[in-house]
């Protein structure tokens, strides 16, 4: 079949087989269909619901293509899919430079901006890391201070054939889905922020095919692609090739209830302004503070670093009382450049 035929498919709603999917993959990585043939088939894909063999397919395709980076032991990701037009402060960028000072590895996977204000890269851009650091500087980054940033279009040559398509139509696509499973340095614990409820599924499915060791996939009650402190989440756990449900409620931890217009951000300034006041103390923004805590204790139990999300919250607020924080990610900005 040609590329055309695969878009009449899906646009007819009809799922890819295995084969097809892959095929289909191929030739948009491979620069072989048009920008107008590749947003079309994109739309096509999400009118039509995209499906677990489809979105499989896609993983297999682009981890062939990709650069990987060389690790050891536990390496933990907060990249999330975005999407989720909340335009709040950046919440798993600071979670992943927290959970570092709390003693885990984190190679942080992320982007420029899609759909929001500031991606994970824009913002730590403004904190003065370099988020196009090479390779070997970035190995020895997550070696020696147990953090890094991996800019997605360095270790994924071949997303610069859709980069063009992703940025006009300013919608998620497969390709929001994507991101979080294509970590370079094969991260084997996760937390994977959704932003659509109907997707956490789908990618629970992607990671237990992909036998990452433990992973929980979550979604706001509030729509938000975090774990929220507004109302309750809804999570999906993959741990030893098994797939479990349940929901988080902060205010079973104690946490105050916020509101989504509390934790709002602007643009890249503005949002690492706040991640710096958070680390130095200086925020006024308690319900910014708190979302971050939570999403860190998260990080803390899928790593054993602590029996429950009470105690996770605990541990990650010392960590920024005692300044480990703040030196977490002024040792980033000076190791990347």
């Amino acid at each position: 079949m040609n590329f055309n035929q695969y878009f009449q498919k899906v646009f007819d709603k009809k799922n890819l087989l295995k084969k097809e999917a892959e095929d289909a993959f191929n030739l948009i990585m491979s620069a072989k269909v048009s920008n107008i043939e590749i947003s079309s088939f994109l739309v096509a894909l999400s009118l039509k619901g995209i499906a677990h063999n489809e979105l499989l397919s896609a993983v297999k395709v682009l981890r062939a293509k990709s650069i990987k980076i060389n690790t050891k032991g536990t390496i933990v990701d907060t990249c999330g899919t975005g999407g989720d037009k909340k335009q709040t402060l950046n919440i798993s960028t600071a979670t992943a430079i927290l959970a570092a000072a709390s003693g885990v590895k984190v190679a942080k996977h992320g982007n420029k901006s899609v759909s929001s204000n500031s991606g994970s890269s824009d913002v730590l851009e403004k904190l003065g890391v370099n988020i196009s650091a090479p390779k070997n500087k970035v190995e020895k980054c997550l070696e020696s201070s147990k953090l890094c940033f991996l800019m997605a279009p360095l270790y994924h040559k071949a997303m610069k054939n859709v980069a063009e398509v992703r940025s006009k139509l300013k919608i998620p696509t497969i390709f929001n889905l994507l991101g979080p499973l294509l970590n370079p340095a094969n991260a084997n614990i996760q937390l994977i922020g959704v932003y659509s409820y109907e997707w956490m599924l789908p990618i629970a499915k992607c990671l237990k095919a992909l036998k990452v060791k433990k992973a929980w996939v979550v979604h706001g009650q509030d729509g938000l692609d975090e774990i929220t402190t507004t109302t309750k989440t809804d999570v999906i756990e993959v741990n030893n090739n098994k797939i479990k449900r349940f929901t988080i409620d902060p205010a079973k931890l104690k946490l105050k209830k916020s509101k989504l217009s509390y934790l709002k951000g602007k643009d890249s300034s503005y949002n690492a302004k706040q991640i710096t006041n958070l680390f130095s103390g200086d925020l006024k923004n308690i319900y910014y503070k708190e979302i971050v805590l939570l999403n860190t204790a998260a990080i803390l139990v899928l790593t054993n670093k602590c029996k429950n999300l009470k105690q996770g919250i605990e541990i990650a607020e010392k960590n920024i009382i005692n300044g480990n924080a703040l030196k977490k990610l002024n040792l980033l900005r000076k190791l990347t450049n």
